[in-house]
């Protein structure tokens, strides 16, 4: 398309490639990142969340503080398993390695005060439930205000850096997904009687459900939200509850969680900022959470300038992060038909405006006596603020034999009774505006190049399943799995964070790529 402010899309066998090829100076060993968790400083600023001196405790007081129980859950996120985290702490020389950072941030007295090895995982296990569980939500939030300090500290999310709204930069965004940690155990009845009559215990997990992972086919929604199936002679059809597939096939028992995260170039340099464990009876499902995180974030990082989700945010997410003021970066949803907007009248000419794939076409009849939908460049994308409220327009140029029009339209916000004149707003008109133009259109080279920021989140999801022991959650419950999850981000941060001050300038970013160079995980 000639002259589109986002550009067409580049075709697959000439699209470039963001990621370079790594080198083995990209490698982070497992000596590395236990270094790295040793002197991450928000470890022990983590233990304000927990710390419970206010009054004295009856009972043998803990062979540890309580910071070393945080260290050994973010080194747990390393090694995925607590026994196997445990032996490493048994270890002298791994044991000496905490030992100088705790020093470096709490001062050698500290250090020479801890007993000669790390705790037991029978030790472990009785702190986690009674010290780091009953403070799960405070430990959750002081995280999140760690991890916002720790990205601004790293250049993300700049809230004095340049904004082009029409093409963001991608340290300027946050990319979310949901992933699904597969249950410890495929057990889900506590017994089982079996052909000789004996009956057998099983071990339950009872955060575990039955969840749709990977990039399936989506049910068609209509635009109140409700799933359905669209049959063209019988209109809609209910969905089966018993057809537990999608087209891939790919159901996995197990928890569901959400995850936040801000990066920039280069190997290891994400930092997660917020997470959520979804419960398989939520109300609004991953989405409702989802939003919830993506929102709190947002009204915490000024530099923010909008958020990278999947298709599982639809209309009216994108109204209420619009208003806000930020860009939501998704793909158009496959059951969204052509809808008619409006027709702009010149006097001379007229012009029929309908949304198609996420923008505004024209309709134009051809010489044969049909009519086709041509997408109308996209000059310029307009935010504009109010005192309660922001609303995004597209400047889009109206190609006429008469000379070309340039017309407004809104696009983001689902308008509702009061906002525009009586019977105008969209929700009186009966379109859902919000559902059908989107603020950066899916079909465009921009969008193309943003969207693999959330494509990319896969990448910490592999690491996740890679750092499990068994590829399997290592925990019952949705307590101790939050707990398990909140270890990996502490561990990955602690990463990103030694590699910053390694290199601040993100140099290694651009780096030359020898021979034979391999490919670790793109975290």
């Amino acid at each position: 398309m000639p002259d589109d402010l986002f550009g067409d899309p580049a075709p697959r066998n000439i699209r470039k490639k963001a990621a370079r090829r790594a080198l083995e100076s990209d490698i982070r060993t497992v000596s590395h990142r236990i270094k790295d968790v040793a002197f991450f400083e928000d470890v022990y600023r983590l233990t304000a969340a927990i710390d419970s001196t206010g009054g004295p405790r009856v009972g043998r007081p803990r062979a540890f503080p309580p910071y070393v129980y945080l260290l050994f859950l973010a080194l747990r996120g390393i090694h995925g398993s607590a026994r196997y985290c445990a032996g490493e702490l048994r270890d002298q020389a791994v044991w000496e390695e905490i030992r100088k950072g705790v020093a470096h941030h709490l001062g050698s007295d500290e250090a020479r005060s801890l007993p000669e090895v790390g705790p037991t995982r029978h030790q472990w296990q009785h702190a986690q439930g009674t010290l780091l569980i009953p403070h799960l939500n405070e430990l959750s939030e002081t995280f999140a205000e760690l991890a916002l300090a720790q990205a601004l500290r790293q250049g993300l999310l700049p809230p004095e850096e340049r904004r082009s709204w029409s093409n963001p930069g991608r340290h300027q965004l946050i990319a979310g997904d949901g992933t699904v940690a597969k249950s410890p155990t495929l057990s889900t009845v506590p017994y089982s009687v079996d052909e000789n009559g004996v009956r057998r215990s099983h071990r339950v997990d009872p955060a575990a459900a039955w969840q749709k992972e990977g990039g399936g086919k989506r049910d068609e929604e209509d635009e109140s939200g409700a799933a359905a199936t669209r049959d063209a002679t019988t209109g809609p059809k209910a969905k089966d509850p018993k057809d537990n597939r999608d087209s891939d096939g790919t159901m996995v028992l197990g928890s569901k969680f959400v995850v936040f995260s801000t990066r920039h170039r280069g190997y290891f340099r994400r930092v997660f900022l917020r997470y959520s464990h979804v419960p398989h009876d939520q109300e609004g499902g991953e989405a409702a959470v989802a939003l919830k995180l993506a929102c709190a974030i947002l009204d915490a990082a000024e530099g923010c300038m909008g958020v990278l989700y999947d298709g599982a945010f639809r209309g009216m997410h994108r109204d209420v992060i619009a208003r806000r003021g930020k860009l939501l970066i998704n793909k158009q949803h496959k059951g969204a038909k052509p809808r008619y907007l409006r027709t702009l009248d010149y006097g001379r000419c007229r012009h029929g405006l309908w949304s198609k794939k996420g923008r505004a076409h024209e309709r134009v009849f051809l010489d044969t006596g049909t009519a086709t939908l041509l997408p109308l460049p996209i000059r310029k994308l307009e935010r504009r603020s109010s005192p309660n409220t922001h609303r995004w327009y597209h400047l889009l140029a109206v190609p006429c034999a008469r000379g070309a029009h340039e017309h407004r339209e809104p696009v983001g916000i689902t308008t509702t009774p009061g906002e525009r004149e009586d019977g105008q707003s969209d929700t009186e008109t009966g379109f859902h505006r919000a559902e059908h133009l989107l603020q950066i259109p899916d079909a465009t080279g921009t969008h193309q190049t943003l969207y693999g920021g959330r494509e990319d989140t896969e990448a910490g999801f592999s690491q996740l399943d890679r750092s499990l022991w068994n590829r399997r959650m290592i925990a019952f419950g949705a307590d101790a799995q939050s707990l398990v999850i909140l270890g990996f981000l502490l561990a990955q941060n602690a990463t990103s964070a030694a590699r910053y001050r390694e290199d601040p300038t993100y140099a290694d970013a651009d780096a030359e790529t020898s021979e034979g160079g391999i490919r670790p995980p793109k975290n």
